[in-house]
C-alpha cells in the first residue's frame, strides 16, 4: 500500500526528476540506442558498447545527485524519492555489469574456440541478453510507477516505516570521533 503526502506541485516535480532520468536510460539509452546500434553492428561492431558507457554515465549522475540530495536542505519527500531512484539504479548497475561480464565473455570464449556466429548470438542472448531485457521491462513498469508517485505526492509503506535517516546515502550519516 501508498500512504498520501500533502505536497506541492513543486515538490512533486522534483521528487518525480530522477524517476524520469532513470526511465530516459532505460527505454531511450537501452531500448532504441541499442536497437539502432545493433543495426549497425556489421559495419561498425564497437558502437553497441556505447549504450552501457552512456547508461553508466546516467547512473553515475543519478548516484551522485542523490548523495548531494540526501544532504541538501531538500523536503524529505524529495530525499526519499532520490533514494529510491538511487537504489534503483544500484540494482541497475549490477545488473548491467553482469550483463556485460557474460556478453564479453562470450564473445571472447567464441573467439577462443571458434564457434560459428549463430552459436554465440544464441549463447549471449539466451544467457545474458534475455533476463536483462525482462528485467529492464520490470524497471520500466516500476519507474513509471514511481512518476506518478512523485507527482501525486505518495511514498509506498515499507518505504515510510523505516526509521528516520535510514534512507539518507552513507555520505550523511554523522561521523563518530
Amino acid at each position: 500500500m501508498h500512504q498520501q503526502f500533502d505536497i506541492s506541485p513543486e515538490e512533486g516535480r522534483r521528487a518525480k526528476w530522477p524517476h524520469e532520468i532513470f526511465l530516459i536510460n532505460l527505454i531511450f539509452n537501452h531500448i532504441f540506442v541499442f536497437c539502432a546500434t545493433v543495426a549497425v553492428f556489421g559495419s561498425f561492431p564497437y558502437l553497441p558498447a556505447l549504450v552501457p558507457i552512456i547508461s553508466f554515465s546516467i547512473i553515475g549522475y543519478i548516484l551522485v545527485k542523490a548523495s548531494q540530495v540526501a544532504v541538501s536542505g531538500e523536503t524529505w519527500f524529495v530525499k526519499a524519492h532520490w533514494q529510491i531512484a538511487a537504489r534503483r539504479n544500484r540494482f541497475f548497475m549490477l545488473l548491467l555489469t553482469v550483463t556485460c561480464v557474460i556478453s564479453g565473455g562470450g564473445l571472447w570464449l567464441s573467439s577462443t574456440m571458434g564457434w560459428a556466429k549463430v552459436q554465440t548470438i544464441a549463447l549471449i542472448g539466451g544467457v545474458g541478453l534475455l533476463p536483462f531485457m525482462i528485467v529492464l521491462l520490470v524497471l520500466i513498469v516500476l519507474g513509471n510507477e514511481s512518476v506518478y508517485m512523485a507527482r501525486d505526492g505518495k511514498l509506498s509503506d515499507g518505504f515510510v516505516k523505516k526509521p528516520p535517516g535510514t534512507f539518507i546515502a552513507r555520505q550523511s550519516q554523522p561521523t563518530q570521533e
